[in-house]
């Protein structure tokens, strides 16, 4: 069921990787008009071909679509290879893919329709609004589907619904409700509903993430009406006592000290240059929030005196007036620290919360006023109970094992899965396996950062696992040695198998005979650009590259240094990407070194949509400048901006904190004279990277491509290999059309390379 038109984030789930180390829409046609099978015109030479090769690749280029689509039309008779044929009947298979997705779309338009007036009549309006965003998607015009009565009067129930909901405290349901009313008017030109409702999903999201931390008792109730509202005839668990006191590690080493300094930097050196003012008022709003939801009183009983939390948060509104009211540059560091005391005086005149309680929650709320006032989600307080899992998302490499865990409903140990080629997978580690001693420990009422302390430990050292495992009458013992855990980023087309040493063997090529490769980032790591280097050199000793394929979708980003490597290789000379601080001024700038462009005569292909963000976008940007690669897909994310981590380590404390400094900028494309500022900034309508040829895809169509991708990578090698599942091969991605973008990226290249192949000149006579 779509319910949104973007990917977005899921709520949180409890996963940890147990490693330790250090951290930092509808199918759109090309162009409709030519659905027809492809021409083959009459004239035949060789120049002919050599003119329409160049002519295809150069239209892409310069993001000609239409002329692209024209000469998909007007493929030589000259060139009667059976490349030549191949592309013919490519280019026919891919307009016929394009139809039937036309077909199906309006056929799920009609479905979405009656869907929508079924569960309306029925009074399930979170479900018809799901059906009302479906609709929408499917739609060409959103603002249009607006003015329908059928979609005006749900929103009016919805509205209504969501507002009796938040009085009586039911958060999950009147997120359900504002996620879709937001949905709804999001890009129609309805502006200020638009935020209306995301300042209200914004407000119960916060007190949501509030009884996560706080509260799990009463958000288990909570979802357990959830459940009996969509579900009632699944059996819902109970709760496990063994939840209640993990708050408490939330406050462990918190401390006035790094609130202030962390506090100090931001006022200092964050990109807005807004000063104290914000993160004043951002941290009163946290602490308001937090001691009006009623439900925390779950672990803070004086949270139940209604007189007190009314004096102390009538005291909160005081100064949030106060602080507003103020000029931005009469608030200083001598103004937080009074503030700081005040609220600490008022606290134990009243409701009596502990003070790591309102240090942390201020924190947040401080850095949380950075995102709202400046579309700023990446500043934050790293607090203690954060800092490791920061440092090895930062590193992208750890030691440990190598699983995946999670709690289950009743608190045990759960291996999610072993990491692929990983010393847990090796030893026999199972998904589904449930830890229950670790070094002769029971792990019963451990939380997932006390398993991940017990499990990790120095390279080499064995860790005794005690598992119980479904069908085996009793517990399974196994020493696991602890390894440098590899995060690999850098994937093929199909996944052959995997070597003795748990090492993915991959065909790189999703075209053999036209000699075109391709290659799949997920992740700009220490050791992204040596493996892709590596893969191009398997690939090249499979056969001849003629071209290549980089799919930079869903690939969050990065290293900068690993972004500049990877865009130095199609980039002989000039800029890739500067810095500029909050005026505008360029503080730095790397530029491509001689010598290192070893692809840039490689006819290239980089796929990007709303999941390439940072690392991803300067490497998409700045070959684009540079008339490099064709850049195709959908715009990108829009995360142009560069984080500074300031340590703020003592003896008493280990945090840090992460602040936004600068902004990303591309190098100037020909005619330009300034680059690209990539970041998406509050009020623009321009930003990341625009691709040259633009091929949507459909919430269900990414959906279902991630899917296929994903089963088709997963080796289970923790089964034995003849019990294992047959995984699905992955051609139906282009074959079946299942992915217009990847199909389109080899259609172009194969148009690219056909005088090559009709010729018979192999690519490693051109390099």
């Amino acid at each position: 069921m779509i319910q949104t038109r973007r990917e977005r984030s899921s709520r949180a789930s409890n996963l940890l990787v147990v490693m330790t180390g250090v951290v930092i829409t509808c199918c759109t046609p090309l162009v409709l008009a030519y659905q027809q099978e492809a021409v083959v015109t009459t004239s035949g030479s060789q120049d002919e071909v050599d003119r329409w090769t160049n002519g295809v690749w150069n239209a892409a280029l310069s993001g000609d679509q239409e002329a692209v689509n024209k000469y998909f039309d007007e493929v030589p008779a000259s060139a009667d290879s059976d490349a030549a044929n191949n592309l013919r009947e490519a280019i026919a298979a891919y307009r016929e893919h394009l139809t039937e997705a036309e077909g199906d779309r309006s056929d799920d338009r009609l479905a979405a329709r009656e869907k929508m007036a079924e569960f309306a009549a029925e009074d399930k309006v979170v479900e018809a609004l799901s059906k009302a965003v479906e609709l929408q998607t499917l739609s060409d015009d959103w603002a249009l589907v607006l003015e329908d009565e059928d979609i005006q009067d749900l929103i009016a129930r919805g509205q209504e619904q969501q507002e009796a909901a938040c009085a009586e405290g039911d958060w999950l349901y009147a997120q359900d409700l504002l996620y879709r009313l937001r949905t709804l008017h999001e890009d129609t030109g309805q502006l200020g509903e638009y935020k209306r409702y995301a300042n209200l999903l914004d407000n119960v999201n916060r007190r949501i993430g509030l009884l996560a931390q706080y509260a799990r008792r009463t958000l288990h109730d909570l979802r357990r009406e959830e459940m009996a509202r969509y579900a009632p005839e699944e059996e819902f668990p109970e709760f496990n006592d063994a939840f209640e006191d993990d708050w408490q590690e939330l406050l462990e080493d918190v401390n006035e000290r790094v609130l202030k300094r962390a506090l100090g930097m931001a006022a200092r050196d964050h990109i807005a240059g807004a000063g104290w003012k914000p993160l004043l008022e951002g941290g009163l709003e946290a602490l308001r929030l937090f001691v009006t939801t009623q439900a925390l009183q779950e672990n803070f009983e004086t949270l139940g005196n209604a007189e007190q939390v009314s004096r102390f948060d009538d005291f909160l509104e005081i100064h949030e007036n106060r602080v507003r009211d103020m000029p931005a540059d009469a608030i200083t560091s001598e103004t937080c620290r009074r503030l700081l005391d005040e609220i600490m005086l008022a606290n134990q005149r009243t409701i009596q919360l502990d003070k790591e309680l309102l240090i942390r929650e201020f924190g947040d709320g401080a850095m949380y006023q950075l995102e709202k006032q400046y579309e700023d989600e990446y500043s934050s307080v790293i607090w203690p109970d954060q800092l490791r899992r920061f440092q090895q998302q930062v590193n992208g490499a750890f030691v440990g094992v190598g699983i995946l865990i999670r709690h289950d409903d009743r608190r045990r140990i759960v291996v999610v899965n072993p990491l692929e080629g990983s010393p847990a997978a090796r030893s026999g580690v199972k998904a589904g396996d449930v830890i229950v001693g670790v070094d002769g420990l029971a792990t019963v009422g451990w939380s997932l950062n006390k398993a991940v302390d017990q499990i990790t430990g120095p390279v080499g050292e064995d860790v005794m696992l005690k598992l119980d495992r479904e069908g085996a009458d009793e517990p399974v013992e196994l020493a696991v040695t602890r390894d440098e855990i590899k995060m690999r980023s850098v994937n093929g087309w199909w996944k052959k198998g995997l070597s003795s040493q748990g090492e993915p063997e991959w065909d790189w090529f999703i075209d053999e005979p036209a000699g075109i490769g391709y290659i799949r980032l997920t992740s700009f790591n220490e050791d992204s650009f040596v493996d892709f280097l590596t893969a191009v050199e398997e690939m090249r000793e499979m056969g001849p590259v003629n071209g290549l394929i980089l799919d930079l979708r869903h690939n969050p980003g990065g290293l900068l240094r690993s972004a500049v490597e990877f865009t130095n290789l199609f980039v002989d000379e000039g800029g890739i990407v500067s810095g500029e601080d909050r005026n505008r001024n360029q503080v730095w700038e790397l530029n491509a070194q001689a010598g290192r462009a070893v692809l840039k005569d490689l006819p290239t292909v980089i796929l990007v949509n709303q999941g390439s963000a940072s690392a991803s976008e300067i490497v998409a940007g700045a070959v684009q400048a540079h008339g490099g690669a064709v850049v195709l897909g959908e715009r990108s994310f829009g995360k142009g901006s560069v984080q500074t981590v300031h340590d703020l380590s003592s003896p008493f404390s280990q945090a840090a904190v992460k602040l936004t400094t600068q902004y990303y900028v591309l190098p100037p494309q020909p005619g330009e004279q300034r680059g690209r500022l990539v970041h998406k900034k509050p009020g623009s309508d321009d930003w990341g990277v625009n691709p040259d040829i633009e091929i949507k895809m459909s919430p269900d169509q990414i959906e279902e491509a991630l899917n296929l991708r994903r089963k088709a990578d997963l080796i289970e090698e923790w089964i034995p290999e003849a019990d294992r599942e047959p995984r699905p091969p992955v051609d139906p991605l282009v074959a079946e059309g299942k992915d217009p973008q990847m199909e389109m990226a080899l259609l172009l290249l194969k148009s690219r390379v056909l005088q090559d192949q009709g010729q018979g000149k192999l690519a490693s006579e051109r390099n």
